[in-house]
């Protein structure tokens, strides 16, 4: 029986190795690799919960091409049921320029998930406990079906979760955005998406904003220092996890991923955000397939690090 329904962008993820700094214009500069990945955030976040033994299932937009073959053998291959749509346009690709301070750059066409929307699949597909919503921002033709899909979970007892995704800077209504909010029981902003979404710049205010919008609770993501996890009764600051970083794709999509495993597990906002840093930390030190720890994986490293 299906756990878990995300809905939303699949794309694949061009990587390079780690380079000391960009090129020169005009220049070149020599690599020592580049890695062919599955990304955009609900793939990611499919996969990496589907590895934790959640059974998944994945609904979306891909082009009938090589890259939407690799993207949906790849799913697969991780136990993601998949009831995605298959159209004769190209699927997306992001080039991630990774630099050695751990910090990267996306250059991003996103393909058939700017064109994906409730045309290609019915509501009655989204089944199991968790609705989760990837890269709402890169989904130009679904950000107006939202609401309705969002509804449609609550009536039926399922909790909702969204990532928001403005990294790519702001391609919605975010009035609109905050609207959909009322719907929301779990929402994943970073800092720099809190400040677009709130125009504060403390972390706490930032919390405050977004509770008010009417979600039920928010897991801020502060990167190496961690996440705030807050609803209007509880409000817990979790410690980051050092590493070193070498993949940063994707972080984000591995600490909600975690997070949302921890909550069914413990049912804890606390304990759901150790889970959430323990899985991003395990992800960003590593590329390809090893990136995705298991369930013995990430329980051992948040006893290690949380007790």
């Amino acid at each position: 029986m299906v756990e878990i329904s995300v809905v939303g962008d699949a794309n694949i993820d061009l990587l390079t190795h780690p380079i000391e700094k960009y090129p020169k214009k005009d220049s070149q500069i020599l690599i020592d690799s580049i890695k062919l990945e599955v990304g955009g955030g609900a793939a990611h976040f499919a996969m990496a919960i589907s590895n934790l033994k959640i059974k998944t299932i994945f609904i979306g937009l891909l082009g009938s091409d090589f890259f939407g073959d690799f993207i949906v053998e790849k799913m697969r291959k991780f136990g993601v049921k998949t009831k995605i749509k298959r159209i004769r346009k190209e699927t997306g690709i992001s080039i991630g320029i990774h630099l050695k301070d751990g910090s990267r750059s996306l250059l991003t066409f996103r393909g058939t998930n700017s064109l994906f929307s409730l045309k290609n699949f019915e509501l009655k597909e989204i089944r199991g406990k968790v609705l989760y919503i990837g890269g709402y921002n890169l989904l130009k033709n679904f950000q107006k079906d939202a609401k309705k899909v969002l509804k449609y979970a609550k009536e039926r007892g399922v909790i909702t979760c969204l990532e928001p995704d403005l990294k790519s800077g702001i391609n919605c209504d975010l009035k609109e955005l905050k609207d959909n909010l009322k719907l929301v029981d779990f929402f994943f902003p970073d800092f720099e998406e809190g400040k677009i979404l709130t125009r504060e710049k403390s972390e706490e205010r930032i919390v405050e904003e977004i509770l008010s919008l009417g979600c039920k609770n928010v897991a801020l993501k502060l990167g190496e220092r961690g996440c705030i996890v807050a609803n209007k009764e509880e409000f817990f600051k979790v410690g980051g996890i050092k590493t070193k970083p070498i993949n940063p794709t994707g972080a984000g999509d591995f600490f909600n991923a975690g997070f949302v495993f921890g909550y069914l597990k413990h049912k804890k906002l606390e304990m759901a955000g150790a889970y959430g840093n323990a899985l991003a930390s395990f992800a960003i030190s590593r590329f390809g397939e090893e990136r995705f720890a298991g369930r013995r994986e990430l329980e051992k490293i948040v006893r290690e690090e949380y007790g």
